[in-house]
């Protein structure tokens, strides 16, 4: 996908759409880690980049990426191999251990905790059941509806984190809410503007 993205969809649209070369990059769930490790693994080719519930930390959590690939019907193995022996497979997709690679590009992180929040309706039903995806070491909340929003809560904390450790300037949203389309809808307006500021530098 993202030989696809970078290589075949950006130059057709450079060529065939009128798009420049001042780019900004954002997504929901799997887009936002796609935003991050895209500016991550390729430097300059973002001024600003956007994730709404994005996995933005893989290894802080392979049993769960592991458990949704196995969830789907997909070989875990076939993503980036196994998370333990093929660590620095992962490390090279994972944006958290490139923080340095973020440097210059504007960075904004949203994410829910998991919980029912101001856009889920009343009655709420708690996410699919996916086998796995929880550690029971580490047990999340019993008032926690939505797994998948709490883990992916934490993912973008501990990448805020770091990358402010680093230097790099981020923005933040963390908000009580659950993995579904109408936060995504709203952070993404939110951040817009922003994202639209950065092309203009």
């Amino acid at each position: 996908m993202e030989t696809f993205h970078l290589g075949e969809v950006r130059p057709m649209l450079e060529r065939f759409y009128g798009a420049g070369n001042r780019r900004a990059a954002a997504g929901e769930s799997q887009g936002g880690f796609g935003a991050l490790a895209y500016a991550a693994r390729h430097p300059g080719l973002f001024r600003a980049v956007a994730g709404f519930s994005g996995y933005v930390h893989p290894l802080q959590h392979p049993r769960a990426v592991r458990a949704g690939l196995d969830y789907l019907g997909m070989d875990p193995l076939a993503l980036w191999g196994d998370p333990v022996a093929q660590r620095r497979i992962w490390q090279a997709h994972d944006p958290y251990y490139r923080p340095d690679r973020l440097r210059g590009v504007a960075v904004h992180l949203a994410s829910g905790d998991g919980r029912a929040g101001a856009l889920d309706p009343p009655g709420t039903e708690p996410d699919p059941h996916v086998p796995g995806l929880e550690d029971p070491e580490n047990p999340l909340p019993k008032d926690v509806l939505s797994p998948t929003e709490a883990i992916m809560g934490a993912e973008n904390r501990a990448m805020a984190a770091r990358l402010r450790a680093h230097g790099v300037p981020v923005t933040t949203h963390f908000y009580r809410g659950t993995h579904s389309p109408p936060y995504w809808e709203r952070e993404l307006r939110s951040a817009l503007p922003a994202l639209l500021r950065n092309l203009g530098r």
